[in-house]
């Protein structure tokens, strides 16, 4: 069996925390928002300062900064 690789990147989470996190090479936003416990529903991400779909593939050295979805009527 050969060894899986990962990619590592930095989110900023809601603006209050910074992490670094590694997910399977080959993983979507989608996999890197749930990898944090959190619903794709309930979060806009972006990547260097662009909205982007959550089935982007994960790519090392990019900033993730994951916003909270604000809904209300």
């Amino acid at each position: 069996m050969g060894v899986e690789e990962y990619v590592s990147v930095e989110v900023d989470v809601f603006g209050r925390e910074v992490r670094k996190v590694e997910v399977p090479r080959g993983s979507t936003l989608r996999d890197l928002v749930t990898t944090l416990g959190l619903r794709v529903s309930e979060v806009v991400v972006t990547v260097d300062g662009e909205v982007v779909a959550e089935d982007e593939p994960v790519k090392p050295g990019t900033r993730v900064k994951l916003h909270s979805v604000v809904s209300g009527g």
